[in-house]
């Protein structure tokens, strides 16, 4: 576990110095244009080469040394840094040139996360894969709870070519991280070659024979679905409400429910099945508890326990997936569930808005039930499309549970011939 946490501790130093140039870009972008669409176009850039390109990361993390490919990873980002520091001239930065320097920083970072998710069965034993999963989730948290806080300290004093000097930084130290523990490993044994369609395809080739694998994937995409209707509709709901330095301070309170959800992954003993369906129905429930009303606290205490399930639900769905995956090519596999549970934010970002202001919006102004549930005015069609994703992620629990011996092989009834053995041997010993 020490050298999983040298690894967790460099993600945590790269993910807070990604986080604050993220945050700084979008500023710039947007100082710079007065255009939404510029801010827009910089996420796209960071976000779309690390979902796209997960399943090429995992193949070269199979045929490879893991910690190598995220060194490699970490390293190579800092050439993107480097593109943006030379955009951002002070007479006249380049958006351009801007957007090329953060998608070959992304391009090169999509080595790492598959490569240091197959390395946790690499370094823990199985009953340490939930306390694993919270550590990771841990590190990537920072970019959402700390990272904004302090770029907005940093920033009018270093400026933004400061905080990319820092984010070049901690690239640095997570490399001297991964350096660290590939020392204190001994070298992978030498497989045979493998064909390179076969390294790309061997993660979806898993999933698809794996009927239980196949049902945790869709149950992962799905919560991963429901995150992105949040982030979509959670300022939309609150904004014709409050200020939005209120809606800020409850964006921070809520991200900090990811953090607890992570400390209570890393110190229970429950089993992953357990957090997987227990973290669902609460997820649910404090979806809709966030949509009720709003008003600041209630809504900043449903959110920290939805985010804080979230994460019990992430740790459990993990620590259930690698104990079904071949450890050759486990690296292509997490690229390859990667790929398909993050085109949930995807489908989210597509559908959440059209079917609030499209659906919800007139069923809260005929008033009624959902008038009821929600409350009437601006932003109810949003929180009302929120309390519809609650219910479903709720009735998803319901159904975890009902059908739990599918996807969960430990609550499996033991087979009749297994039965009829251990029945003979107690009467034998008798």
């Amino acid at each position: 576990m020490r050298l999983l946490g040298l690894l967790v501790l460099g993600s945590f130093i790269t993910s807070l110095g990604t986080g604050m140039t993220a945050f700084g870009l979008a500023i710039m972008a947007y100082a710079s244009t007065g255009s939404a669409s510029a801010v827009a176009a910089v996420q796209i850039c960071a976000l779309a080469p690390l979902i796209l390109l997960a399943p090429v990361a995992g193949a070269l993390a199979d045929r490879h040394d893991r910690r190598l490919v995220m060194i490699l990873g970490d390293g190579g980002s800092i050439l993107g840094l480097l593109v943006i520091l030379a955009a951002l001239r002070p007479d006249r930065p380049s958006l351009a040139l801007v957007l090329v320097g953060v998608a070959l920083s992304s391009v090169m970072a999509s080595l790492t996360e598959p490569a240091l998710r197959a390395s946790v069965s690499e370094l823990v034993d199985p009953e340490q894969y939930v306390r694993a999963s919270g550590l990771l989730q841990a590190s990537s948290a920072a970019k959402l709870l700390v990272a904004p806080a302090l770029a907005g300290l940093l920033l009018p004093v270093l400026g933004l070519p400061g905080i990319i000097l820092i984010d070049a930084s901690t690239c640095a130290l997570t490399v001297a991280c991964s350096l660290t523990v590939r020392q204190a490993l001994p070298p992978r044994a030498a497989e045979a070659p493998a064909p390179a369609r076969e390294r790309l395809l061997g993660g979806w080739h898993q999933i698809r024979h794996e009927p239980r694998l196949r049902a945790l994937v869709i149950i992962m995409t799905a919560l991963t679905t429901t995150i992105g209707v949040v982030q979509v509709l959670f300022k939309p709901s609150l904004l014709p409400w409050m200020s939005a330095s209120g809606v800020g301070l409850i964006e921070t309170l809520c991200a900090t429910g990811l953090l607890i959800g992570a400390a209570l992954a890393t110190a229970t003993r429950a089993r992953p099945a357990s957090l997987l369906t227990g973290g669902t129905a609460i997820t649910g429930a404090a979806m809709i508890a966030m949509a009720a009303r709003p008003w600041l606290w209630s809504v900043a205490v449903a959110g920290i326990i939805a985010f804080a399930a979230l994460a019990l639900c992430q740790a459990g769905a993990d620590a259930l997936a690698r104990e079904r995956l071949d450890p050759g090519s486990e690296a292509a596999a997490w690229g390859a569930i990667s790929l398909i549970t993050q085109s949930g934010y995807l489908l989210a970002y597509a559908t959440a808005a059209p079917l609030a202001d499209q659906v919800f919006s007139p069923l809260v102004r005929d008033g009624g039930i959902p008038a009821a549930l929600v409350g009437s005015g601006p932003g109810r069609g949003a929180a009302l499309t929120i309390t519809a994703t609650g219910a479903l992620t709720i009735a998803l629990a319901a159904l975890l549970g009902a059908a739990r011996a599918r996807w969960d092989p430990r609550a499996a009834p033991a087979s009749p011939t297994k039965s009829s053995k251990e029945g003979a041997a107690a009467s034998a010993d008798s």
